[in-house]
C-alpha cells in the first residue's frame, strides 16, 4: 500500500494521540477522580461554555474583518462555516475542517477558493502572534524561579493540607524524603518553563517570518508572481501559468494588510479571542475548587495551542488531556484535581461544538458526506 503525505500525517496523529492517552491514563486513580469529579460544581460549566462559544463568535467577527476587501460576508454565515469546519476537525482526521470552511464559504459566496484560503492563512498568522505576546508576557508574570512560590497559593484547597500532600507523595514515591520531592517537582516546573521560552522563540520568528512575507507579497503583487515564475522555469508552460495564477488569486485575499485601521481592529479581536479562552478556563477553575490565576489561565491555554498543534487523532484525544494536566501541575495542582478537570474541559471544548455544527449542516442543508471531500476542491 502506497503512504502519501495525508496518510502519513493521520498515522503519526493516531500514534501521537496513543502514547499521550496511555500517559495520562496510566497514572489514574479511579476513586480519587471519581470523587474529584462527584464533588465538582458544575453549575460553572454554563459560564463556561458561554464563554466558549463567544470566542467562536469573535472568531466569525475577525473573519469577516478579514474578508471584507474581497467580499461582504455577513458574520452568520462565517459563523455557520466556523462552527461546521470546528466540528469536521473533531471528527475527521489531519485537520480538515480548516479546509472545509474556506472552501464552503467561497462556495457560497461565489469566490475563488484561494482567496478564501488565504483569510484562514491570516486567522493563524494572528493567532500565531496573538499567542506569543500572551507567552511573552506570561513569562513576564511567571518567571521560573519563583513560580512554584506562586503556585502556593494557587493549589487546589482540597489537596492543600499538609497532611494531604505527604499522603499522597509517599504513595507516588515510597522512602523519598518530601524535601526532595519538592525540589524534583520544583526543577521539573522550571524546566518547563525555560522549555516553553525557547518554543516562543521559535513561534516569534517563524511568526515575524510568515507576516513579513505576506506583507511583502500585498505590497508587491507583479514582483512577487515573476519572482514565482523564475523560480518554476522547470515546470511545463500550461502548469507554471496556473501556479502563478493561484499565487495572485491567493494575495487578493491578502489585501486586508493594506489597511491600518483593519489591522489593528483585527488585532484586537485576536486578542479577545484568546482573553476568551484563558476566560473559560480560568471560570471552570472555580468548579474545582482550583485557585489559579487569570494568568495561571493564560498559561493552560498556551501550553493546549503549543500541544493540539501536533498531529494527531480527531478531536484532540489524549494530547489535550495531557497537556491540561501538565500545565495544571506547574501550578501545584493534584493530580485527581488536574484529570478531571481536564477531562470536564475537553468535554466542554469538543461536544457542544461538535453538535452545534452538526445543527448548522442540516440548516445549510448540506451532508456529512459532501463536506468530507472538499480538501479535493481545493487547486493543487
Amino acid at each position: 500500500m502506497k503512504l502519501d503525505k495525508k496518510k502519513i500525517f493521520f498515522i503519526a496523529g493516531i500514534l501521537i494521540s496513543i502514547v499521550c492517552s496511555w500517559l495520562f491514563a496510566r497514572k489514574i486513580e479511579w476513586s480519587q477522580l471519581s470523587v474529584a469529579l462527584k464533588d465538582a460544581e458544575y453549575i460553572y460549566i454554563i459560564p463556561t461554555l458561554i464563554l466558549i462559544f463567544v470566542s467562536y463568535y469573535f472568531r466569525a467577527v475577525r473573519w469577516s474583518a478579514l474578508i471584507a476587501p474581497i467580499k461582504r460576508v455577513s458574520v452568520l454565515n462565517l459563523f455557520s462555516a466556523t462552527m461546521i469546519g470546528y466540528m469536521a476537525n473533531s471528527v475527521l482526521p489531519a485537520r480538515i475542517g480548516e479546509i472545509i470552511r474556506p472552501v464552503m464559504v467561497a462556495k457560497k459566496e461565489k469566490i475563488k477558493v484561494t482567496a478564501s484560503f488565504a483569510t484562514v492563512v491570516m486567522e493563524r498568522i494572528f493567532d500565531l502572534l496573538s499567542i506569543i505576546v500572551f507567552a511573552s508576557l506570561l513569562f513576564f508574570f511567571l518567571p521560573a524561579e519563583t513560580l512554584k512560590d506562586k503556585s502556593v497559593s494557587m493549589i487546589n484547597h482540597a489537596e492543600a493540607s499538609t497532611e494531604v500532600v505527604k499522603a499522597k507523595y509517599v504513595n507516588e514515591k515510597p522512602g523519598v524524603p518530601l524535601s526532595v520531592i519538592n525540589e524534583e517537582s520544583e526543577a521539573e516546573a522550571s524546566n518547563i518553563i525555560k522549555q516553553l521560552k525557547k518554543w516562543s522563540t521559535v513561534m516569534a520568528f517563524f511568526g515575524i517570518l510568515a507576516i513579513t512575507s505576506l506583507f511583502l507579497l500585498s505590497l508587491y503583487p507583479k514582483k512577487a508572481g515573476a519572482v514565482f515564475e523564475k523560480l518554476l522555469f522547470f515546470f511545463p508552460h500550461h502548469l507554471r501559468d496556473k501556479s502563478v495564477n493561484l499565487l495572485h488569486s491567493f494575495i487578493s485575499g491578502l489585501q486586508v494588510l493594506g489597511n491600518k485601521t483593519h489591522l489593528i481592529w483585527i488585532g484586537i479581536l485576536s486578542l479577545t479571542i484568546w482573553l476568551l479562552n484563558a476566560a473559560s478556563v480560568y471560570v471552570l477553575c472555580y468548579s474545582f475548587n482550583i485557585g489559579l490565576s487569570f494568568a495561571g489561565a493564560c498559561f493552560v491555554i498556551v501550553c493546549l495551542s503549543l500541544a493540539v498543534a501536533l498531529p494527531q487523532a480527531p478531536g484532540f484525544i489524549g494530547v489535550f488531556h495531557i497537556a491540561t494536566q501538565k500545565s495544571l501541575d506547574v501550578f501545584g495542582v493534584g493530580l485527581s484535581s488536574a484529570q478531571s478537570f481536564a477531562i470536564i474541559l475537553w468535554a466542554l471544548s469538543i461536544i457542544p461544538i461538535t453538535i452545534v455544527g452538526f445543527l448548522f449542516l442540516w440548516r445549510e442543508g448540506m451532508s456529512f458526506g459532501e463536506i468530507s471531500h472538499y480538501d479535493e476542491k481545493v487547486p493543487k
